[in-house]
């Protein structure tokens, strides 16, 4: 998987977490569950950066 958690994890004005959501749904399409797929991308299941990853 080519997905890498970026370094600066602010927010990035409108486009925030665009990455993140594409990987995350692309992700479930293959079949992981949402707990993996959070995991995998560094989000908790709200949709925000996991703080310290």
């Amino acid at each position: 998987m080519d997905f890498k958690i970026r370094e600066i994890r602010t927010a990035q004005g409108q486009k925030k977490l665009l990455r993140e959501r594409e990987t995350y749904f692309r992700l479930m399409q293959q079949g992981f569950s949402n707990n993996q797929a959070c995991r995998i991308v560094g989000i908790n299941a709200l949709g925000r950066p996991v703080p310290g990853t």
